[in-house]
């Protein structure tokens, strides 16, 4: 427990990012998630402590709810509990809340606590407690405080706690700085730009003429690993699936139409709207909200982030009518078009919602819902018969039943093939692994390959990898050899124009002797893509100096290019003066979150930790 998760405490920054982290994870994850019970009616026991300081359970839940959400909001995507403790999102939370305890449990034992002036400017600062004219106002405070389930003097010491661990921060991280040769000298590195001129000798293979079989009778036996062939596995598998029974089903007029009726909602589905809401303290509030944002000086959503929540938060997603309380249904569906309606009336007080799109209702009709009516109701009784036939197969395997035995025995079919480990096509990639994973004739449990597809896969014959005969790969083995005879002959020549290069004839001269074509690429530098040249080719050209002539192979022939020009970077511009401020200010913020990092470890290491991994996990499960 000693030793928290690697990564980086990027959340702690110095004030404004560092000091608002206790904020960010209880209010804004509250606003963000809807959690107005659980500060009033959750458990005050804690999940961890370091030395004197507690993480709570409420803590703990927000900060993992509000990091799972974070994730998905990034990534677009939906991670559930289960998926994000799995992929150690859990642990995370864990040792940030770690070291955000170590750093408080510290500042309480220094005896540091911010004074009322403080705790009151950064409650004046915090977005959705100002009114119309933007001073501070009681009853948006009261309003703010309801809707996350606060009282003041809990939110007051939630500040309280957050800017005395951000001063700590911000005196552990002063003066955390590189010096600016730091930031010149990778600039100087990165920012170094070559020039070369080059030509491609080609590789032409089918100007030399054939070898005889001595000469690929060798270039076989020296390349023999090239064209030696894998392991393969002669196998005989038994196997069922939905599909091989769902083929041959059919059903009758009546059950496909109350297949039909029965999802009708699938079939009718009613018009849709993408709508947002946003609910205001009382009648005047709205009012007041919707002439300006028809007046276009602010927008719902602009609104929401003033009251530090997330536009998101704001979103009904896409509804259908019946999905709306019936006292906004006419106000939100009666519209043709879409925009800001309201204020209505809701069980959230008076209310204004936005729609954003309508997408029309639509409907398929019975004959064209057919095909898949039969094929759903087709799968949905074969997956039935799978299961049960599964279940029967498993008996017969335990009785020592061979897969011809079962085959003849039950709905399964039987299937033979030669397969190799890499191979892709027909068979799924769990019946290659399991024919791989067994020895010769041994019994093995079935496998499920993909949704209820189920195989018995027995090996009759492992072929070990062999070398064919020349007889067999004649076509084969003549090809490589023509492609490296070629590519041999490319680079000798390419080394023929370099000598001639260093006799002082110009690269320009040599490409139009031997008719190649010059190119001139410039720009180049050490952490680009650059074209032609391979990542160990660059770095080498990196390495020479003005000049030099150099050879690199390439798959097409040779390639010959003299370096002609190196530009340093030129330090004094206004673009590297931007890329040094940038670079600076970022190595500030690495070095301020490692150096924050670092001390918080250090406290944690001196003072007991204690962590109630049970409790965790049903925090967890419970969000499941």
């Amino acid at each position: 427990l000693h030793s928290f998760p690697t990564r980086r405490s990027s959340d702690l920054k110095k004030s404004g990012i560092f000091g608002w982290i206790i904020i960010a994870l209880l209010i804004l994850g509250l606003g963000a998630f809807g959690f107005t019970d659980i500060l009033t009616g959750g458990s005050a026991s804690s999940v961890a402590r370091v030395g004197k300081t507690d993480i709570t359970v409420t803590e703990y839940r927000l900060a993992f709810e509000n990091r799972v959400n974070a994730i998905q909001q990034q990534y677009g995507l939906r991670l559930d509990a289960q998926t994000a403790q799995a992929q150690g999102v859990d642990q995370q939370v864990l040792g940030e809340l770690l070291r955000a305890a170590a750093l408080k449990d510290e500042a309480t034992r220094l005896g540091l606590s911010m004074p009322d002036q403080v705790v009151q400017r950064a409650l004046l600062e915090t977005p959705g407690l100002g009114g119309t004219s933007g001073e501070f106002d009681a009853a948006n405070y009261q309003f703010f405080l309801n809707q996350r389930g606060l009282n003041a003097q809990r939110f007051e010491q939630i500040i309280r706690d957050s800017e005395t661990v951000a001063l700590l921060g911000e005196v552990i991280a002063d003066g955390a700085v590189l010096p600016p040769v730091a930031a010149d000298a990778l600039l100087s590195y990165l920012g170094e730009e070559r020039r070369v001129n080059w030509v491609l000798v080609p590789a032409q293979p089918m100007t030399l003429d054939l070898a005889g079989d001595d000469a690929l009778q060798a270039y076989l036996d020296e390349n023999a690993d090239r064209f030696r062939t894998p392991e393969q596995r002669a196998i005989t598998y038994a196997y069922l699936t939905p599909q091989m029974l769902a083929a041959d089903m059919d059903f009758d007029e009546e059950t496909l139409r109350a297949e039909y009726e029965r999802d009708i909602q699938e079939f009718q589905v009613p018009q849709r709207r993408i709508v947002d809401r946003l609910a205001f303290s009382d009648e005047a509030a709205a009012q007041t909200a919707l002439e300006a944002i028809e007046s276009g000086q602010t927008t719902l959503g602009d609104l929401a982030v003033e009251r530090g929540l997330q536009r998101g938060d704001i979103s009904l997603g896409l509804i259908s009518e019946t999905q709306l309380a019936r006292s906004a249904r006419a106000a939100v569906f009666g519209p043709d078009a879409t925009g800001i309606v309201g204020p209505v009336t809701t069980d959230l007080g008076p209310t204004l919602f936005s729609i954003n799109a309508i997408i029309p209702a639509s409907e398929t009709a019975f004959e064209d819902a057919r095909d898949d009516l039969r094929q759903r109701l087709a799968l949905a009784e074969a997956e039935e018969i799978v299961i049960s036939e599964s279940l029967r197969v498993e008996e017969l395997i335990a009785g020592g039943a061979t897969l011809e035995q079962i085959a003849e025995e039950s709905a399964y079919a039987l299937g033979t093939a030669t397969v190799t480990q890499d191979q892709s096509g027909e068979l799924p990639s769990e019946v290659i692994e399991e024919a791989f994973a067994s020895d010769i004739g041994a019994d093995r449990d079935q496998i499920e390959a993909g949704d209820l597809s189920f195989y018995a896969v027995r090996v009759d014959e492992v072929i070990a990898p062999a070398l064919p005969s020349l007889a067999d790969i004649r076509t084969d083995v003549a090809d490589a050899w023509r492609a490296d005879a070629a590519r041999d002959a490319a680079m000798e020549r390419a080394q023929g124009l370099q000598t001639a290069l260093s006799d002082g004839l110009t690269l320009s001269t040599l490409a139009q002797r031997e008719e190649l074509e010059l190119q001139t690429d410039e720009g180049l530098t050490r952490d680009a893509e650059n074209g032609f040249l391979s990542p160990e080719a660059t770095a080498a050209l990196f390495e020479a100096e003005q000049g030099t002539s150099m050879i690199f192979e390439d798959e097409a022939g040779a390639i010959l290019l003299t370096l002609t020009d190196v530009t340093p970077y030129e330090l004094e511009d206004e673009n590297a003066q931007t890329l040094r401020d940038l670079f600076t200010d970022q190595t500030r913020v690495d070095v301020e979150r490692d150096m924050i990092g670092y001390f918080a470890n250090a406290i944690a290491d001196e003072r007991d930790i204690v962590v109630n991994q049970a409790v965790l996990d049903q925090i967890v499960q419970s969000l499941r």
